[in-house]
């Protein structure tokens, strides 16, 4: 049998309150106008990653041929979720 605290915590697990839901979404307002937060984040990603491959071409850094298509879509990856940590994360 299931005590009453354990049914508590259950049905607050499997039945969370819309309150919980949703209750935090960042914004920014720029100019005006409400961007989300993900939003900046994913373009200073690519505006970083951007950079870092004028950056590799002027030095002439050659990466491996099979991995290219990666490079780019893990340096916004590694861009977007660092700038979301630095400036967003409570």
């Amino acid at each position: 049998m299931i005590n009453s605290s354990m049914r508590y915590l259950l049905s607050d697990i499997c039945y969370p309150e819309p309150a919980h839901i949703g209750s935090y979404t960042p914004s920014l307002d720029v100019y005006g106008s409400y961007f989300p937060a993900w939003l900046i984040c994913l373009m200073t990603g690519v505006i970083l990653t951007i950079f870092v491959s004028l950056i590799g071409r002027v030095f002439s850094l050659v990466t491996i041929r099979l991995l290219v298509p990666l490079v780019p879509i893990s340096l916004i990856l590694i861009f977007s979720i660092t700038a979301w940590l630095l400036f967003f994360a409570t």
